[in-house]
């Protein structure tokens, strides 16, 4: 079990992206992109995320865990190597159209495969340990690799790209020394035939939580934090070299994100425990605004805005997704839970696309401290006038007034708050 588990984590280190994202963007820019083309590509990205969530998961089942997770692999490698023969907004338009599909194959799914491995071994309580240290090689691996990127992009801009390719094509032999699972797309299970949500349920599961005070506003509040922090990822780059720093620097810097990443992970439980589930996310209206109208009064403080920006997102995304699952009833839970990841990633895809455009006319640091400042008031405004964050005594009594926020079903039944 230990050597099993062991393989597992250097799986897992395969599907680092370390040594492509510290100089993914200055590499488009490189290959004659401007800013507009940049947010264009990588809206193109999360909107294909969005697309072929549901059709890979269904492929992936039919696959099964293992197979899927190496389809995801190996789709990587050739999206790797697309990099490098990409010259031009379509062509790199595909690349990330692919990649987000390969992506798609591998969200969740690794996770999965290691819980179904660990309940055929009667070993479940062993996920959240194994899972943890799993996402800490990953992170650890991360921050070497970005620490060898920008050095290897100063020798020759294609190699940090092939290097990744190496590394995803690295967890094709491991993956075939680790055992299939019992759990869904084995013909051999006994689970196959688990009962699932017909499209009907769905729907009806997503008109009737989704519309809900104590879910929808807090989905709004966050969308607006998550375009911010979407679109400062995107264009980061940029900004950062406008302020200075040097290709060969990013490199550094992004390790430094992963180590920041790392702390403010582990640091999400006391923090909470210290100031509650609505302390952490008001937090998100001044530390942004601050951060993100820093920059425009001093161009520098974009760098630690950036470390800021990291740390925020580690640890209030946690807290937010704890908020809403704990206002969902089981039945549908996976199913809302779904839509509402849908929905941020069409509001940060739209940011994206449209953003760039605005980001060519006025440069990425205006833009960025523009569009961080702008969504924290907005973010204030709505935490005073629809408050986002309710107490479920607060919410028992919201979520059952008459008129458009009852929530009932086709029975009559007022659904219940799960609290």
């Amino acid at each position: 079990m230990l050597s099993l588990v062991r393989r597992y984590y250097i799986y897992r280190a395969t599907l680092s992206a370390g040594f492509y994202i510290p100089v993914s963007v200055v590499y488009m820019k490189s290959q004659g992109l401007g800013l507009a083309d940049i947010g264009f590509v990588q809206g193109a990205f999360l909107f294909s995320m969005v697309a072929s969530e549901l059709p890979t998961g269904y492929l992936g089942d039919r696959l099964g865990r293992r197979n899927a997770l190496a389809l995801g692999n190996a789709i990587v490698v050739a999206v790797m190597l697309g990099f490098t023969v990409a010259d031009s907004t379509p062509a790199f338009a595909v690349v990330y159209v692919v990649w987000a599909v390969g992506w798609t194959f591998r969200t969740g799914t690794a996770d999965a495969w290691l819980y179904e491995l660990l309940a055929e071994r009667d070993a479940e309580d062993e996920h959240a340990k194994i899972s943890g240290r799993a996402n800490s090689t990953l992170l650890v691996v991360s921050g070497a690799t970005a620490l060898a990127a920008g050095f290897l992009y100063t020798i020759d801009p294609a190699v940090p790209f092939l290097a990744n390719a190496g590394l995803a094509a690295l967890g094709l032999p491991i993956l075939a020394t680790l055992p299939k699972t019992q759990g869904a797309g084995n013909p051999e299970s006994a689970d196959g035939e688990a009962e699932t949500m017909s499209v009907r349920e769905a729907a009806r599961a997503l008109r009737t939580q989704l519309p809900r005070p104590s879910i929808r506003w807090i989905v709004v509040y966050a969308a607006l934090f998550n375009l911010v922090f979407s679109v400062t990822r995107v264009f980061e780059q940029p900004a950062m070299q406008s302020v200075g720093v040097q290709v060969a620097e990013l490199g550094v810097l992004y390790a430094g994100f992963k180590l920041v990443s790392a702390v403010a992970s582990s640091a999400v439980g006391p923090i909470q425990d210290r100031v509650g589930t609505r302390g952490v996310l008001l937090a998100l209206v001044p530390v942004v605004a601050v951060a993100y109208a820093s920059f425009a009064v001093v161009p520098i403080l974009l760098v630690p805005a950036l470390f800021v920006r990291r740390a925020t997102q580690r640890v209030t995304r946690p807290v937010r997704n704890e908020y809403i699952n704990d206002r969902l009833e089981n039945v549908g839970r996976a199913t809302v839970l779904s839509g509402v990841s849908m929905a941020l990633t069409l509001v940060s895809g739209t940011a994206n696309v449209l953003g760039g455009r605005v980001a060519a006319d006025i440069g990425p640091l205006a833009f960025l401290s523009a569009v961080g400042v702008t969504s924290a008031l907005a973010g204030g405004l709505l935490w005073v006038v629809a408050r986002p964050v309710r107490e479920p005594v607060e919410e028992a009594g919201a979520d059952t007034d008459a008129g458009a926020d009852t929530d009932t079903d086709a029975d009559g039944e007022t659904d219940a708050v799960a609290s």
